[in-house]
């Protein structure tokens, strides 16, 4: 039986980099698992303990910006 703490965690694939947040439940009683990433399939995150983890959601992040800023710049 699980009590009412639950906590959100983050989480980045190794492989990839892409960050993933999870809810971590605590058990009287020992769990095992694992989460893949959903990008590369590389494991993201492996527990074993007396914790769960679910609800995992990938972070929506802005993506990178490439090439140079212009602005002031007069030709």
């Amino acid at each position: 039986m699980a009590n009412s703490i639950w906590t959100i965690e983050e989480f980045t694939c190794a492989s990839c980099g892409t960050n993933y947040t999870a809810t971590k439940e605590e058990h009287s009683e020992a769990h095992s698992g694992s989460f893949k990433c959903g990008i590369c399939n590389g494991v993201v995150h492996a527990w074993s303990g007396k914790h769960h983890f679910f609800g995992w959601q990938a972070v929506k992040t802005k993506p990178p910006v490439f090439g140079r800023r212009w602005a002031g710049i007069e030709w």
